[in-house]
């Protein structure tokens, strides 16, 4: 039995408060007989943030944090719409922990809720890596076969990785990941969008131990079970009644988005912690600054009529009409937004998370509905044209109304 557990995890600024919660529950559970030593690897984490994290260590535990900037220095990392940088760190541990055998990789979006040492002792029968399997549904088995022809029911998820470093620096797998990350950044639409996942799927595709589902337990599909392929959703139930790891995966996050399944999970940790009123006073801000923004719902209405609530919904355009539906339903979640796109996606500020129109074609199976988010009627209808030109099977998705509210523009009631 291991008598030394060694963790890693990454955090950038903008997510210490949340990595403080996750490596809060590792040492919650901890096993008081053995030694952990959970290392986390930033940039930009000022220090008095990384000193809140090092607070957590203990007779037993041994938190620490590591500047990994110039490790990474050298490498050509790029964030998307989505994910920040820290994503890729996970591939340079065992250049970062070479005295190591072996390590237990973490996301910051989780809570553990067993002690990670029985995790941990998993035989890894020479694999490089051990990791959960991910989540069987339509999107993912499309996506997969896309970028690979890989089947999605033999794929993992890389947010909780069991590493053997020996293994995988024999075999090359960080070099063969970034040369796949490099080869994708040459295509006009990036196709591995979920870059460090991909890159270790295509590498390691079925040369990965899987290990037992509750150690990744995926909670984005608690509030839509029926988008997992039948035949898997049994496990994934029974799953949710045991959880080893919760993984907040997805967009929506329990710190942001307090009402989400298993989010009470998180907030009952972060209530035990010296930083909860600190999470408190940021959620507060966020909501407030969100419902700034949605000031522009006074001018423009929603087209309610055509899209019928708890739809799945793809918005064409970012100009103030687009801004203002997705900050609304960033408030109300009246519709789950799953991609917004604009012609200009190149030059908007990094807080409007757009991509180009073409993927609206590329990944049309994502959506239900397209709101073309236009005010002025004519350069809707030419952009109306140009998608069906391109697939008429989109006459069906799309939606254009005139959203002005005519007795909202002078702020009259």
């Amino acid at each position: 039995m291991e008598k030394e557990i060694v963790i890693v995890t990454t955090t950038d600024a903008a997510y210490v408060l949340n990595c403080y919660i996750s490596v809060y529950s590792i040492t919650k559970v901890a096993n008081q007989s053995k030694v952990y030593r959970i290392f986390v690897l930033v940039t930009g984490v000022c220090q008095r943030e990384c000193e809140k994290l090092e607070s957590l260590s203990s007779d037993f535990i041994y938190v620490k944090c590591i500047d990994v900037a110039n490790v990474i220095k050298n490498f050509d990392l790029r964030e998307t719409e989505q994910f920040p940088i820290s994503i890729y760190y996970r591939l340079f541990i065992p250049l970062i922990f070479p005295e190591y055998r072996k390590i237990l990789y973490i996301d910051a979006d989780t809570c553990v809720l067993r002690d990670l040492a029985e995790l941990y002792e998993n035989n890894l029968e020479g694999c490089a890596m051990g990791a959960v399997h991910d989540i069987p549904c339509e999107h993912l088995e499309t996506h997969d076969r896309e970028i690979g022809g890989m089947d999605c029911r033999k794929t993992f998820n890389s947010g909780v990785l069991l590493i053997d470093l020996k293994v995988f620096e024999q075999e090359k797998i960080r070099e063969k990941c970034m040369a796949l990350l490099l080869k994708d950044y040459q295509n006009k639409e990036r196709k591995l969008i979920y870059p460090d996942n991909d890159a270790l799927n295509l590498v390691l595709y079925e040369k990965c131990k899987i290990l037992d589902s509750a150690w990744n337990f995926q909670v984005q599909y608690m509030w839509k079970t029926e988008e997992i392929f039948e035949e898997y959703r049994e496990l994934y139930k029974k799953t949710s009644c045991q959880p080893y790891i919760l993984h907040y995966t997805g967009k929506f996050k329990p710190w942001s988005d307090p009402d989400l399944p298993m989010a009470d999970v998180f907030w009952r940790l972060a209530r035990e912690t010296s930083v909860y009123d600190e999470m408190i006073f940021k959620l507060l801000m966020e909501a407030k600054k969100l419902r700034e923004r949605i000031e522009d719902c006074k001018v423009f209405t929603f087209p309610y009529g055509k899209v019928p609530y708890g739809s799945k919904v793809a918005i064409y355009g970012a100009g103030m009409v687009g801004q203002a539906f997705y900050n609304l339903m960033q408030f109300s979640h009246y519709v789950e937004i799953t991609l917004w796109v604009d012609r200009n996606h190149e030059t908007l500020s990094d807080y409007i998370p757009v991509v180009s129109p073409s993927v609206l074609l590329q990944q049309n199976d994502i959506y239900q509905y397209l709101i073309v988010a236009i005010d002025k009627k004519e350069i809707a209808d030419e952009i109306i044209k140009e998608l069906l030109d391109q697939k008429p099977m989109l006459k069906e998705k799309i939606v254009w109304t005139p959203y002005k509210n005519v007795f909202n523009i002078e702020g009259t009631i």
